[in-house]
C-alpha cells in the first residue's frame, strides 16, 4: 500500500478531479448559453423579417447548471398587422447534454385577436409543446393541452397534436382530443367522448386524413377522405365516412343541422335503406356542408 503521509496530495486528487470537471462543464454552459443566446436572436429576426415578432414584458436567462432556460413573461406573438396571440406565461427549457430538444411550457390563460370576427379567450392549464431538431433541422412536434376551454366555443379534457416530417416532403399528424364539446350559440352542446385523427399535410397544404374517428357513447362515426382551405379560407373537400349506429349518430346530429323537418325525413330515409352501418359521402364545396346530395349546413371561414 503506498504510503499517503509522504504523499498527501493523492489524498487530494478527488476532489481536484471534480474541481477541474466542474470548471470545464463551468466553462461549457455558459459558452453553450451564449451561443443559444445568439441562435435565439438570430432566428427572431429572421421572423421578425417575415413580420412575426415575440414581445415580452419581462426576458430572463437561467438553469444552470444542467438547463438552459427562457422565461418569456405575459409573451405577446405578433402575426403581421393585425393578428396576435397572448399568454400568460412561456418557459422554454432544454437539458444542456441534449440542446436538441426544447420544451415549451405555457400558461394561461391565453387570448386569439385577428383570427376571426370576434377574439378567442382560452382558458388551459399548463400547455406542454417538445421540439426535437431531427435530420435536416426538421422538428419532431409533440403539443399537449390541458383543460382547454375557448369561451363560447368548446371545452376539451386533453388536446394532443404530433407531427414530424416526411422522407418526402410533407408532414405527418396525429390529433386526438378526450370528452370534446362543443357549444354552438342557440343550440345544446354537441358531446364527442373521444376524436382521433391521423393523416398526411402536403406542400400544397391538402390534408389527406387517412382515418379520422368519432365516439360517443356506443356510436362510432369513422372515415378519410383530403380536405383543404379554398381561397375564402373554408373548409373544402370530401370524406367518404361510416357509421355503426345511423339512428344514434341522427339522434346526435338532429339539433345541429340546418335543415326542415322534411330535409331530414329524407335524409334519414336515403341512408336506411343503407342498413344500420351506413356509408355516406360527406362534401364541403363552395362554403356548404352537403351529406350525399342533402345540405346540412353552410360553413364560414376558419379565420
Amino acid at each position: 500500500m503506498p504510503d499517503t503521509t509522504k504523499r498527501p496530495w493523492l489524498i487530494l486528487l478527488p476532489l481536484a478531479c471534480l474541481v477541474l470537471v466542474a470548471a470545464l462543464w463551468s466553462i461549457y454552459w455558459y459558452a453553450a448559453a451564449g451561443f443559444a443566446r445568439d441562435a435565439v436572436a438570430r432566428e427572431r429576426q429572421k421572423l421578425q423579417s417575415a413580420d412575426v415578432t415575440l414581445n415580452c414584458t419581462r426576458e430572463t436567462w437561467g438553469g444552470f447548471p444542467f438547463r438552459f432556460e427562457f422565461t418569456c413573461t405575459s409573451p405577446i406573438l405578433l402575426l403581421g398587422n393585425r393578428r396576435e396571440i397572448r399568454t400568460g406565461n412561456l418557459l422554454a427549457v432544454a437539458l444542456a447534454y441534449n440542446p436538441w430538444q426544447v420544451v415549451f411550457l405555457i400558461d394561461g390563460p391565453s387570448s386569439a385577436t385577428g383570427f376571426g370576427p370576434i377574439p378567442l379567450q382560452a382558458r388551459h392549464e399548463r400547455a406542454i409543446i417538445s421540439l426535437t431538431l431531427g435530420k435536416d433541422n426538421l422538428p419532431v412536434v409533440a403539443a399537449e393541452v390541458p383543460r382547454l376551454q375557448i369561451k363560447d366555443i368548446l371545452t376539451i379534457d386533453r388536446l394532443r397534436l404530433d407531427s414530424r416530417p416526411l422522407a418526402a416532403a410533407g408532414v405527418e399528424i396525429a390529433a386526438s382530443a378526450d370528452r370534446l364539446n362543443v357549444q354552438p350559440v342557440g343550440r345544446p352542446e354537441l358531446r364527442i367522448e373521444r376524436s382521433d385523427a391521423h393523416g398526411f399535410l402536403t406542400p400544397e397544404r391538402r390534408l389527406t386524413l387517412e382515418r379520422i374517428e368519432l365516439a360517443q357513447g356506443a356510436v362510432r362515426y369513422w372515415g378519410k377522405g383530403e380536405v383543404h382551405l379554398d381561397d375564402d379560407r373554408r373548409l373544402s373537400g370530401k370524406l367518404s365516412t361510416e357509421t355503426n349506429d345511423l339512428d344514434g349518430l341522427l339522434a346526435i346530429l338532429e339539433p345541429h343541422l340546418d335543415m326542415t323537418v322534411d330535409q331530414q325525413a329524407g335524409l334519414r330515409t336515403m341512408l336506411g335503406l343503407l342498413g344500420k352501418e351506413t356509408k355516406a359521402d360527406v362534401i364541403a364545396l363552395d362554403g356548404q356542408l352537403f351529406i350525399g346530395p342533402f345540405k346540412i349546413a353552410d360553413l364560414l371561414p376558419l379565420y
